[in-house]
């Protein structure tokens, strides 16, 4: 038997603080973008697109940037 190393799994909010990070205060999010690399970087995330939706505007706010909701675009 051999033993793997794995790296802890992350939640949705750190997912999403792994991907707003960067950005600079006032810079705009966009909903739909951001939830497309939150599920192509994390695809272990069981959240709904709602509950991803929340933890995207939720860490946005927090981060000082502007929240564009374009999801039906």
């Amino acid at each position: 038997m051999s033993i793997r190393i794995v790296a802890p799994v992350l939640t949705a909010e750190q997912v999403v603080v792994e991907l707003l990070k960067r950005a600079d205060r006032g810079d705009i999010v966009s909903v739909k973008a951001a939830m497309d690399q939150a599920r192509e970087a994390a695809p272990h995330l069981l959240e709904t697109d709602e509950e991803l939706t929340e933890a995207i505007v939720t860490v946005a706010t927090a981060l000082g940037l502007l929240v564009a909701f374009d999801l039906r675009e």
